[in-house]
């Protein structure tokens, strides 16, 4: 399993793991503070959006750029300072009392996460066995998940008792423990291996996104992962709460428990779908049965209006299985690439996964302004199930999206590199 050097080898990936962590803490934290952020801030569900959704729009734009930096400069380095921008954004936004500053909160919040599970994958390939790439990356995505449900449940608990701007000011210092374990632990390479960057031909950056961008596959592999992940960040990194809230009648904390069955969906099955991939020589099978319980657990969510609480929980559970399936993209396009474009590749693949965040969160805060009849309480805008089933449409066309882009877009790679069959030959 391991190249080498397995305590070192774990004691990396559990550093490079815990970022991912307190990163996905990060990204899902407005969903449990909604009416206390619009309440802050004088704002309604499209400002939040647009809010929220900065910290998506940094994280897919570095995304390329992360992967070519952890290229050249190692995880060890650029995690570091990834969780120090972390804090900092998170300081910011804990801290102020206007917009547009706590727009740049999260926005630095974003950059920083950019680096995360990116680290994650760098930190796998370098340090692992290939045969356990995919396996231990849907390990690494369980874990993002319990950060996520850190996110939810236990951060509404703190929300509701400490406030969301002392909680924000907690993960802050959650983050400068990260750096220092970064600084620390972390190594780029095993001590016997040369790094890539000096052993290959000097290809400049540019020239590698170039020949990324060549691939056709590329691209249907991109958008079947923007497809299957964005539903997930429409509905439990912002919206899910606040719409379980108006639909069940229920509290903060009680709507932020049904949402974290979406994570312990995610968390569950991100390891089953990387070792089912594995163990079946198969890549689209998986893609297609993830998108098809997608489909039809979110029109029953969404639509459905007398499912029970507990029904509930379970949609949302499947919600984030198929969600979870996703992971065996990254698999697929770092076959559909040159080993030397590893970094590079995952990083588009990844800006894909969190694009849907950018556009998913401030799209559904305008559908709901749009149809908004003009009612609030105690000052807030209040939405009614006809706005949030309007607005939550998205999720199942992804998904159909996505189902159909398996079947009929991406080509079965059977585990294998196609440049390891070409070597071969």
């Amino acid at each position: 399993m391991f190249k080498a050097h397995p305590i070192r080898s774990i004691s990396i990936y559990v550093v490079a793991t815990l970022f991912l962590v307190y990163e996905m803490a990060l990204q899902v934290s407005p969903s449990v503070m909604t009416e206390s952020l619009m309440s802050a801030f004088a704002i309604g569900a499209g400002k939040l959006g647009i809010m929220a959704s900065f910290y998506y729009y940094s994280y897919a734009i570095m995304q390329v750029p992360a992967g070519l930096l952890h290229d050249r400069f190692g995880p060890r380095r650029l995690i570091t300072f990834s969780a120090i921008l972390c804090a900092l954004g998170a300081f910011f936004f804990g801290s102020t009392t206007a917009f547009a500053p706590a727009a740049m909160g999260r926005f630095l919040m974003g950059v920083g996460s950019a680096f995360a599970f990116i680290g994650v994958l760098v930190v796998t390939a370098r340090w692992f066995d290939k045969r356990y790439f995919a396996l231990l990356v849907g390990v690494g995505q369980f874990l993002a998940a319990v950060g996520a449900l850190g996110g939810e449940l236990p951060l509404a608990y703190a929300v509701d008792h400490l406030g969301w701007r002392a909680s924000m000011l907690l993960l802050a210092l959650i983050g400068g423990v990260v750096a220092l374990l970064a600084v620390f632990i972390i190594r780029n390479y095993p001590p016997e291996v040369v790094p890539h960057h000096k052993q290959e031909d000097g290809l400049r950056l540019i020239v590698k996104i170039k020949e990324i961008l060549t691939h056709g596959q590329t691209y249907a592999i991109c958008a079947f992962a923007f497809c299957a992940w964005g539903p997930v960040l429409a509905i439990a990194a912002l919206w899910g709460v606040p719409y379980l809230m108006v639909l069940h009648g229920i509290e903060n904390t009680q709507a932020a428990f049904a949402i974290s069955m979406l994570w312990v969906g995610v968390a569950i099955s991100s390891p089953f779908w990387g070792w089912i991939s594995d163990h079946l020589g198969r890549r689209n099978l998986p893609l297609q049965i993830c998108s098809s319980i997608g489909l039809v657990a979110s029109i029953f969510l969404i639509y459905v209006t007398t499912v029970p609480f507990w029904g509930t929980c379970v949609l949302l559970l499947l919600i984030g299985v198929a969600g979870a399936g996703q992971i065996v993209t990254f698999a697929l396009v770092r076959e559909n690439n040159r080993p030397s474009m590893t970094g590079a590749a995952v990083g588009l693949n990844n800006m894909a996964v969190v694009a849907g965040g950018a556009l998913f969160q401030p799209l559904v805060g305008w559908l709901l302004y749009l149809f908004w009849n003009g009612a609030t309480r105690a000052g807030i805008p209040t939405y009614t199930v006809g706005n949030y089933q309007i607005a939550l449409a998205i999720v199942p066309i992804c998904f159909l999206v996505a189902l159909l882009i398996s079947l009929f877009y991406i080509r079965e790679t059977f585990c294998k590199s196609r440049f390891e069959h070409k070597r071969k030959a």
